[in-house]
């Protein structure tokens, strides 16, 4: 137990350079030249952020049910595409982004998702729901559900400005194996991002499809750690969270 403990502050400490100001450093300086350049900068950029906003937002098939409860700290991070200009001007090979995210079962096999973070002149929230089509207890057998997400990032850090939206769409089935209980994700994330309309009048766009696989480690009870990761718009992902669930 205390080596998973040191591992998720590990990681933490890794997400939150990767959420660091130099994150945003390079945006505007990258959004100058040709119109066709400041576009495909802008593409890139948010085919990488857009799959960081989505991610880590489920790691089980099973949905809480009313009156279950779900919350804890989350990371999701990407490996930065060769074509992210911006976020590799910034000498950074990895992104991360920690948040705090809480889910309540609803009647009707429905679940309310809200996830918030702030740092350094940037802030995000979310807002999601989850719909549980097959629900079981029995070791080894599936649960299944599918789940849609809204997040919004809204940057404010000196003359880098800009907000990002993404919409992100999955199914997830885990299988209800005793402390391991293992998951597989599939969906996709669209993703806008608006520049303040000082930089450019330009917006950038992009979607990708994200395939994850994952374990929820489940070592002291009415508590869990997942750690997941695959394939996510392009290139490889991962996810990781500590949280109290009942």
């Amino acid at each position: 137990m205390k080596k998973l403990m040191l591992m998720v502050i590990l990681m933490f400490f890794v997400a939150g350079r990767g959420f660091s100001a130099s994150f945003f450093d390079e945006f505007t300086s990258n959004l100058t030249g040709a119109t066709s350049l400041i576009q495909k900068n802008l593409d890139s950029f948010a085919a990488d952020l857009g799959a960081v906003i989505g991610g880590a937002a489920c790691h089980q098939g099973k949905a809480l049910g009313f009156p279950g409860f779900d919350v804890g700290i989350h990371i999701s991070g990407k490996s930065v595409s060769d074509d992210n200009k911006i976020v590799k001007a910034a000498g950074l090979d990895a992104i991360a982004l920690p948040m705090l995210q809480a889910e309540i079962g609803l009647p009707g096999k429905l679940d309310l998702i809200g996830r918030y973070v702030a740092y350094s002149g940037a802030n995000m929230t979310g807002l999601g729901i989850r719909y549980g089509l097959l629900k079981e207890n029995i070791p080894l057998f599936p649960s299944i559900s599918v789940q849609v997400l809204y997040n919004n990032l809204d940057v404010k850090s000196d003359a880098n400005k800009f907000k990002a939206a993404t919409i992100s769409a999955a199914g997830v089935i885990s299988f209800n194996i005793p402390i391991v209980d293992p998951y597989v994700l599939v969906g996709m994330d669209s993703t806008t991002i608006t520049p303040d309309s000082s930089i450019t009048s330009l917006t950038g766009s992009a979607s990708g499809v994200r395939a994850e696989a994952g374990i929820n480690l489940s070592l002291v009870p009415f508590t869990y750690l997942h750690i997941g990761g695959g394939f996510v718009n392009g290139g490889m992902g991962y996810n990781m969270g500590l949280g109290i669930k009942f």
